[in-house]
């Protein structure tokens, strides 16, 4: 029988093979002479370490599982990685996604093999490059290279250090082709956000996830999505986005948490507001924050997340304080608690109701629960409520399905374990900060600046990303 694939230009195979992980079009390679080149000319790569691990990379302890540092399934990937980069010297890479979880090889002294990548890669005018790394237990440093490369349309770094997150520092910002952006982990400063949204005129999507935020202000003309998802900051942060039509944003409660006030938000049509609250945490929080409704009356969709025994008590206080929704159709609750719905259709009633007299047009008020069935007494008390709002009945009782603002109560747990350590080294990076200064060291650190010539030596043997959810595992 006749191989009619095999037949086919190699355009048109390596296009086949484009759609496949890279670790199976390497495979493709042992089927005849004709295909044992393909794979190297693929305009697309897509590494996830997952497809590496082997029986040693897990040793047992008295404490549990722990990561093998010394695993061969490690020197696998790099070697993998530093060969398809050869491989594609004078060649076009359209998109490079890295996923590497359990990434705890240390590259103490040849430098991450990251931070090599993605000087390689770069050099190959990439349209997207996806990176997601954690934990990291060297600096990968991202280059400045990753800032100035025009051709990308799209980026994803999310690298998670052990201790210490990287502050982005690059000298220059200039990616004119950029559309959507997602970054996460890292330390975000004022002077870096204002080269980003300077050096970005076409961004429309920015998604920042577990980042420490030292700045006052996110004010860009262009931006139509915006996303803080589990980001620690110490001040206020007044965001302007008159153009923004998404916002996803989340509320730590926390003694030490600054707040966000949303100004001139004229286009926004639906919005996500997250109440979380954790043991971990003080529950005091500032009057502030729960005004973060006051920025979002142009609204048409509203969803709100509940987590946490104080969670609904800060949406109680934002909703006293409401503004008028003369645009708001559509509310959407959601916990995956059943007490705290019970507590927030008990003890919310006036409040709910007062976001009900101040939304002419509201169609729809529903309230997702995360778990089986609610309780009667849930149910009798939103029969109370939808008494009290119309005769119509806009209320209703939803079992709440994956694919919603989060997927599950773990993922937001995950969330607030992220955020506890991203706190916690936003704390350290201040004191480190405050005694370098008192040292007159200036800051010192080295971060990723200079030092880009590091992709000359591609291939040259070992060289040392979410979103859960959201390259595949970038997203959270």
């Amino acid at each position: 029988m006749r191989d009619r694939i095999s037949a086919l230009p190699n355009s048109l195979l390596e296009h086949i093979l484009s759609y496949m992980p890279t670790k199976e079009a390497v495979g493709t390679s042992v089927l005849s002479k004709r295909w044992r080149k393909v794979w190297a000319s693929v305009p697309v790569l897509e590494f996830d370490f997952a497809d590496f691990l082997s029986e040693d990379i897990f040793i047992r302890t008295e404490n549990g599982n722990i990561i093998n540092e010394h695993s061969e399934c490690h020197e696998n990937f790099v070697r993998l990685i530093d060969a398809a980069l050869a491989s594609r010297v004078g060649q076009q890479i359209d998109r490079f996604t890295l996923v590497w979880k359990c990434q705890v090889k240390s590259y103490h002294y040849h430098g991450h093999p990251v931070r090599r990548w993605i000087n390689l890669v770069l050099q190959h005018n990439p349209q997207v490059l996806s990176i997601y790394v954690r934990p990291s237990f060297a600096n990968v440093q991202v280059p400045d290279l990753a800032f100035t490369c025009s051709s990308l349309v799209e980026m994803k770094l999310q690298i998670d250090p052990k201790d210490r997150a990287e502050v982005l520092k690059p000298n220059l910002v200039n990616l004119p082709s950029l559309k959507r952006l997602n970054l996460g982990y890292f330390t975000i400063k004022a002077d870096f956000m204002s080269k980003l949204l300077l050096g970005c005129p076409k961004l429309e999507e920015l998604e920042l996830f577990c980042c420490g935020l030292n700045l006052s202000q996110i004010s860009c003309s262009n931006l139509k999505s915006l996303v803080l998802d589990g980001c620690c900051n110490f001040e206020e942060i007044r965001v302007s986005v008159p153009s923004l039509q998404y916002l996803k944003v989340t509320i730590m409660s926390s003694q030490t948490a600054g707040s966000f006030v949303f100004e001139n938000m004229s286009s926004l049509v639906k919005a996500s507001v997250c109440f979380f609250t954790d043991d971990k945490f003080e529950t005091t929080f500032f009057n502030s924050e729960v005004k973060i409704l006051n920025g979002l009356s142009r609204v048409t969709n509203l969803d709100v997340v509940l987590h946490g025994s104080e969670a609904a008590f800060m949406l109680l206080e934002a909703l006293e304080n409401c503004p008028n929704f003369e645009n708001l159709k559509a509310v959407h609750f959601e916990n995956y608690d059943g007490y705290l719905l019970a507590y927030l259709l008990f003890a919310c009633k006036s409040a709910i109701v007062h976001l009900v007299q101040h939304s002419p047009i509201l169609e729809n008020l529903t309230f997702y629960c995360g778990k089986d069935l609610p309780h009667i007494d849930q149910v009798q008390q939103l029969e109370n409520l939808n008494g009290l709002l119309c005769e119509d009945g806009i209320c209703q009782l939803v079992e709440s399905k994956p694919g919603r603002i989060y997927e599950s109560l773990d993922e937001i747990k995950s969330l607030l374990f992220r955020y506890t350590q991203r706190f916690e080294k936003m704390v350290l990076e201040l004191a480190t900060v405050e005694a370098e200064e008192e040292d007159g060291d200036g800051g010192g650190g080295g971060g990723g600046d200079g030092d880009d010539d590091d992709g000359g030596d591609a291939g040259a043997g070992v060289v040392g990303g979410e979103a859960e959810g959201e390259g595949g595992d970038v997203e959270q």
